[in-house]
């Protein structure tokens, strides 16, 4: 069984590579094929198209080379004064492309009489299956479907112009039934079928007037209310009108709200990267939540949320006062009230207080020990407008934790 089975696979396989090499020679064979039909040796010409021509019409593509064959045999057959069967390889030539044109200088007049009563009777036979088929989506009311019959044939049909005007009709009645229910999306598209059908509808024109008119009217309604919503941080509602707003309004007025929403998510961003940067997870988790707030659809700022990712938080830098000190930019001096400076009796004092240095330089002090506990307001409210350069570590700005011994000396004790 297992034999068989290698093979029957054999077999299949050999036969795909057979199929596929038949493929590549089929350029090779019109050319040998064209050879032979100019030495007069026409049935030889036939013999190797009809075999071309029957490996190509089961493929869904290769169009050109279905027409070089069909074109060939036709020229063959008509080389041997055989017109009918010409003919027949004519017509099936423009069923495959209704707007090929013989070339009146490259082909004798006998081809290009041939080759246009073919046209007009394939022509004959499309119209009559466009004409049919059209009639048929009338009967179910499908106006839309007899627009894509009609539109490409319109020109060339000429039994076509009523049933085009009959469709026209049938969708301005199913637009003005979607007007009346306020659906106003559906009933533009309904009077843009009829208007292409029948770019002379009256009472579709109208009604698409009308129609767009409300349509500007709610989108502007829309737009100020996503805006009141949305400069007043209530994103949730803001979203919802969003979405309306994606139905009744143009891709300009869209644009320009979707690029409000750009900005604001770039600041959100931002800020969250800093917050990581500072290890502050508090923040980071507000401003998250603000972020999945704010979005209405995530393709609005993918590219931006995707920044959020880099970030990689793993805490402060913990640093000696020393190595501290050697970053500090500039530095305010605490002003003591003379009420203070009154009840101080020792000086120096040495205070001790821990600093958090931001990623960009800034301090929060905290937690002063020793000395005196009157001099600890004015103390932190001094070292809070410190200033430090930026730590970097691996090209990142990092926050920086330490602690300060403070000597405080007052003058005039």
């Amino acid at each position: 069984m297992y034999r068989k089975f290698l093979a029957l696979l054999f077999v299949v396989s050999l036969g795909q590579v057979t199929w596929s090499a038949s493929f590549d020679e089929v350029s090779e064979t019109l050319a040998r094929a064209e050879a032979l039909y100019y030495e007069a040796d026409f049935n030889k010409s036939i013999e190797l198209l009809l075999r071309v021509d029957k490996l190509l019409q089961p493929q869904a593509d290769h169009l050109q080379d279905k027409v070089s064959v069909k074109l060939q045999l036709a020229l063959a057959y008509i080389g041997l004064n055989d017109n009918a069967h010409g003919k027949v390889y004519l017509r099936e030539l423009y069923a495959l492309d209704p707007d090929y044109v013989v070339d009146t200088q490259r082909f004798s007049p006998k081809v290009v009489v041939l080759a246009e009563q073919a046209k007009t009777e394939q022509d004959e036979v499309r119209c009559r299956t466009v004409g049919s088929d059209a009639e048929r989506q009338l009967g179910m009311g499908n106006a839309e479907a007899v627009m894509r019959l009609v539109g490409p044939n319109q020109g060339k049909c000429a039994g076509l112009a009523s049933i085009a005007a009959s469709a026209a009709d049938l969708a301005t009645k199913a637009g003005i039934d979607a007007y009346k229910k306020g659906e106003m999306v559906d009933a533009v598209e309904k009077f843009r079928t009829a208007l292409q059908l029948n770019s002379a509808h009256e009472l579709a024109t109208q009604y698409m007037e009308l129609t767009q008119s409300k349509l500007q009217l709610n989108a502007e309604r829309v737009l100020l209310e996503w805006r009141k919503d949305f400069d007043g941080g209530e994103f949730v509602l803001a979203a919802t009108a969003y979405r309306r707003l994606v139905s009744v309004s143009g891709p300009a007025a869209i644009n320009q709200v979707r690029a409000e929403y750009r900005k604001t998510l770039t600041d959100l961003v931002e800020s969250w990267n800093e917050a990581c940067a500072n290890n502050d997870a508090s923040t980071m988790e507000k401003i998250r939540l603000r972020v999945t707030e704010l979005l209405p659809e995530p393709s609005i700022g993918e590219d931006i949320l995707a920044k959020m990712t880099t970030c990689t938080s793993t805490g402060c830098i913990q640093m000696n006062p020393q190595l501290a000190l050697a970053r500090l930019r500039s530095r305010v001096d605490p002003d003591f009230s003379p009420t203070v400076r009154s009840q101080i009796k020792v000086s120096p004092i040495t205070v001790r207080v821990k600093l958090r240095i931001s990623a960009t330089g800034d301090v929060s002090a905290s937690e002063p020990q020793g000395g005196n506990a009157l001099l600890y307001s004015a103390l932190l409210n001094a070292v809070d407008r410190w200033k430090f350069s930026p730590a970097i570590v691996q090209g990142e700005a990092r926050c920086v934790d330490t602690e300060i011994p403070i000597v405080i000396t007052l003058k005039g004790n």
